[in-house]
């Protein structure tokens, strides 16, 4: 992990600047200060610790702040997105739409169309968003790049969460998912 770097007088420095001059400029505090040199450093020793078919994406939910969006999709293979404003905020940061995927339970029909005109990949995680993401490919010509999320019918112990395993509002449960994926693939959808 790449420490934080401090001045001669011991001063934390941020971006290359004394804490306080940050501060300064800022005008008040409290307010949040991001360190671009500290995240591409841990980007690339994420990277380094992954294996290089890994693909690494930003999960826009930890933080949607335009220019910090903007910075990372330069450090990132792709963005993950929850909601119309964040699909905005991935589309203008210069991030292919080819790398943006959408992924939620509570998907508006209004935002699957918006996804499926903006050619990003939508995580199916209900049947009801099959056919609406059916009629808009239908409208625009192309078909929707879809995938699956599937709820397997296990816990991981070990990690501690509990992800899996029955019911769960995200996803699709693991015995559903071969009438689902027929569904896709009868409806012409792009099966990712």
């Amino acid at each position: 992990m790449t420490a934080w770097t401090s001045d001669e007088s011991g001063e934390l420095l941020v971006g290359g600047q004394p804490l306080s001059r940050v501060v300064q400029a800022v005008g008040s505090t409290p307010c949040y200060l991001y360190d671009r040199q500290q995240l591409a450093q841990r980007a690339r020793g994420l990277r380094e610790l992954l294996p290089p078919q890994v693909l690494l994406h930003y999960a826009m939910k930890a933080n949607p702040m335009p220019a910090l969006v903007c910075h990372m999709a330069g450090l990132v293979d792709g963005i993950d997105v929850a909601s119309a404003g964040e699909l905005r905020v991935a589309l203008d940061s210069g991030m292919s739409p080819q790398h943006i995927s959408f992924a939620g339970p509570g998907k508006s029909d209004a935002e699957l169309r918006q996804a499926q005109a903006a050619g990003i990949l939508v995580n199916i995680e209900s049947f009801r968003e099959i056919p609406v993401l059916v009629e808009a490919s239908q409208k625009t010509g192309t078909p929707a790049r879809v995938a699956v999320r599937v709820n397997l019918p296990f816990e991981l112990k070990a990690s501690g969460m509990k992800m899996s395993g029955g019911a769960r509002q995200f996803g699709i449960d693991s015995e559903l998912v071969p009438d689902m994926l027929r569904q896709i693939a009868e409806a012409g959808l792009d099966f990712e």
